[in-house]
């Protein structure tokens, strides 16, 4: 609490704050420790996971000797400890981590007890099946956790097993997860934005509220970094537009949500579906990109090349950077700092490589790597200098 307990004095110092509302902050924080004290909530849940992999170290090495009845009898009768031990820890949930730790367990050992159960009866089954099926039974006790850690778990584990469902559910050969790859790379960040709408609609979802938000940008800068490599490689051309369904309708609803949104400005509106729009773009099939034309300033490639417009590989950052600053700006508006921060970095970074890739002869050369060099620490200035400047602009953007 030293830390907290220094700002608030100098906000005190600055007539920020009264002494009044010092103390009563102060007070209010230090009757939550949880919320500085995360490290222990780590420890602890790492611990117990490291005990849970050394019982089961213990029992698989003599599995093949384990009558299937000692197994779940043993398994059913861990799952009442922890449920009695989480029963008993509730009412104290807010005073310590045992209740958290207890959660965590009891999550994972109901994931445990999907596999035993499926391995003793044969039941088969795919693992995101098995997911889907142990986010829809601990769905209820990921409500009453407190910590940001318990429910990211849940909500991590959670969109995968319902993205690779929705997925496989559609495809009609599913034999290979990498055949589908692309169709849950762009389904994952929508599906993680549309439930994440959904959660601060909802005051019993606000928990999951950020882990679907770091979801959802995660996924989103993923899906982007992989269909700009893989369109200025000349992939996705062959991919049935069929299996972005389910990306589709997840996109509709969500641009319906947007719409909807009561919290943003037109601006943000159009912001968002435009940048929307072009993603969906992106992973089109066959509409802006031919997978054959290529740009080379120096002519470094032994096939014919194209203009600088025409190319692929130059068309792909181009919409990369479109999509870029269309969420930098929404984000400048909304006055979300860090992930303004990052994404005016990567615009950044996606013009260096863009201009190794046009410029590749050059920079083989000495003179072209001092070229090269200085572009570099050009941007890099321009990004720290122009940065303020673009988020300034965007939340004028407001009036």
């Amino acid at each position: 609490m030293s830390i907290m307990a220094n700002k608030l004095q100098r906000w005190v110092q600055a007539g920020l704050i009264s002494p009044t509302q010092h103390e009563a902050i102060l007070a209010f924080e230090t009757s939550h420790p949880q919320r500085s004290n995360w490290w222990l909530y780590s420890l602890m849940i790492l611990g117990s996971a490291i005990i849970g992999l050394g019982v089961i170290s213990l029992i698989a090495s003599n599995w093949a000797d384990i009558p299937d009845t000692v197994k779940l009898a043993a398994n059913f009768t861990l799952l009442a400890l922890l449920a009695a031990g989480i029963y008993w820890q509730y009412p104290n949930q807010s005073q310590g981590v045992w209740f958290e730790v207890l959660v965590v367990g009891f999550m994972l050992l109901c994931l445990a007890s999907i596999g035993l159960i499926s391995q003793i009866f044969h039941s088969g089954g795919a693992w995101y099946h098995a997911l889907l099926f142990w986010a829809l039974i601990t769905a209820l006790l990921s409500l009453f956790a407190h910590s940001l850690f318990t429910r990211f778990f849940w909500v991590t584990l959670f969109l995968s097993g319902l993205v690779w469902s929705i997925v496989a559910g559609v495809g009609t050969h599913f034999r290979h997860t990498l055949d589908e790859f692309p169709a849950a790379l762009l389904l994952a960040p929508l599906l993680a934005a549309l439930l994440y709408q959904l959660a601060l609609r909802n005051k019993w979802l606000h928990g999951f509220a950020s882990s679907l938000f770091f979801w959802f940008q995660v996924g989103a800068v993923i899906a982007l970094v992989f269909a700009d490599i893989a369109r200025s490689g000349g992939e996705l051309l062959d991919y049935q537009a069929s299996r972005y369904l389910p990306a589709y309708i997840v996109a509709a609803l969500l641009a319906i949500g947007i719409l909807l949104q009561q919290q943003y400005r037109l601006t943000n509106k159009l912001l968002l579906l435009a940048a929307l729009a072009l993603l969906l773009l992106y992973y089109y099939p066959d509409l802006l990109f031919t997978g054959e034309q290529r740009y080379s300033l120096f002519d470094t490639y032994d096939h014919e090349t194209v203009s600088f417009w025409q190319a692929d590989d130059v068309r792909a950052p181009l919409l990369t950077l479109a999509i870029l600053f269309l969420y930098a700006i929404h984000a400048g508006n909304v006055g979300h700092q860090r992930t303004f921060n990052l994404v005016t970095f990567l615009i950044g970074a996606r013009f260096v490589i863009l201009y190794f890739q046009a410029m590749g002869g050059l920079a083989a050369t000495g003179v072209g790597l001092i070229i090269s060099g200085g572009l570099i620490m050009g941007i890099a200035w321009l990004w720290y200098k122009g940065r303020e400047r673009l988020r300034t602009w965007s939340k004028e953007l407001q009036a």
